[in-house]
């Protein structure tokens, strides 16, 4: 096997799943060979938590969409550290590597996670169609949009399946201490959302669909309804909008219990997760990491959720932005039990054979190789 060396640039400041997948994709690469470094703006999360985790970074100060004194400090980092490939993970970062293209013979990636409008104008729809060698997108709907507004050849767009560990992420996994500490019956079903709290993620119709659950308790056992995940700076009004929905409830059948690392030990404890969604949704990992556990799953009907969960078959999907939709999607999996196992059994057989991080791996690597070779560099 021969091996390469890898950057990623994100220029993100906040933290959420995108930051995490390329932490953690981060890590894999470098514990099989391939040595890796995440290029990342002086006070982000993302820089904080690689240099938590003992990952090679580089700290850049990427201001606006292109500086000519940082394009220097990059391609002078990118010569001096003899890298192959530059995966860019935003707007920002793709400008730096559409420079990188033209300048060097460093292969360009560009990644794209969300599944919200592209923009295609002007510059923006120069750097999409020339600046890149390869394109990565986390849903197939993200590649229907870009084909459709002629940004990436067909053959040069790879969709990359959301994976994560089963080793981490197994059906066995303990969580009679966490329910403990928290205060929780063992007789009580929990129901999980879990995710950054923002509007897009929807937090106001999940807890909205717990409220209305809660206050027609009929023919349904005791419920505790969590959010796990935090707010940022931008979205603090949101999460005030969100506690203030939960009513009477929060603090005893709703629980906020901010952001984990260990989400593994949260889903353990959870018998349904929801996620509720109402835009901007591709393959998100949380899907995989509930299937993989054998957790029943709800979700909306919103960007590449539809492609990870078959309605009726491994999962029910709803309409979003609906919090009457949502509950009564609840109730009815809570009453049918034979139901509800048949659809972890076949989320989990799916998710063993399509969700791990090693197929994930497996495709982003192949797709590496791929941009390696028009640049003429022998992967």
């Amino acid at each position: 096997m021969t091996f390469f060396r890898i950057a990623h640039i994100e220029s993100s400041i906040d933290w959420g799943g995108q930051e995490l997948r390329v932490v953690e994709q981060t890590e894999w690469l470098n514990a099989r060979g391939y040595p890796t470094t995440i290029i990342a703006r002086p006070g982000s999360k993302i820089l904080a938590q690689a240099q938590k985790r003992g990952l090679p970074t580089f700290v850049l100060p990427l201001r606006g969409s292109l500086h000519p004194s940082t394009l220097a400090t990059l391609l002078r980092f990118l010569k001096r550290e003899r890298i192959d490939v530059l995966d860019c993970h935003g707007s920002r970062d793709s400008f730096y590597g559409a420079c990188v293209k033209w300048l060097t013979s460093v292969a360009v990636v560009r990644s794209r996670h969300v599944t919200n409008p592209i923009k295609d104008h002007g510059v923006h729809g120069f750097f999409w169609r020339h600046g890149n060698h390869e394109v990565l997108v986390t849903a197939a709907r993200i590649r229907e949009m870009l084909i459709a507004q002629r940004l990436a050849r067909p053959e040069r767009i790879t969709v990359v399946p959301a994976g994560v560990d089963p080793v981490r992420f197994h059906p066995d996994a303990d969580s009679g201490d966490l329910r403990k500490a928290l205060g929780i019956d063992d007789n009580r079903v929990i129901i999980a959302n879990v995710g950054m709290i923002r509007p897009d993620k929807g937090q106001r119709y999940f807890v909205e669909a717990a409220r209305a659950l809660l206050a027609k308790p009929e023919k349904l056992p005791p419920l505790t309804f969590l959010q796990i995940g935090e707010a940022t700076t931008q979205t603090a009004a949101y999460r005030e909008e969100v506690l203030k929905a939960a009513g009477d409830a929060l603090g005893r059948d709703i629980l906020f219990l901010g952001y984990h690392d260990d989400i593994e030990r949260y889903l353990a404890l959870a018998d349904m997760v929801v996620i509720a969604s109402i835009s901007d949704e591709a393959q998100t990992r949380l899907v995989a990491q509930a299937a993989l556990m054998r957790r029943n799953i709800i979700a909306t009907r919103v960007g590449g959720l539809p492609e990870m969960i078959t309605d009726g078959e491994t999962g029910v999907l709803c309409v979003p932005g609906n919090a009457e939709v949502l509950s009564e999607a609840i109730r009815q999996l809570l009453s049918s039990p034979q139901q509800a196992a048949q659809y972890r059994d076949a989320a989990y057989a799916r998710a063993q054979r399509e969700m791990t991080f090693e197929h994930m791996m497996d495709v982003m690597l192949e797709t590496y190789r791929r941009a390696m070779a028009q640049t003429g560099r022998k992967p």
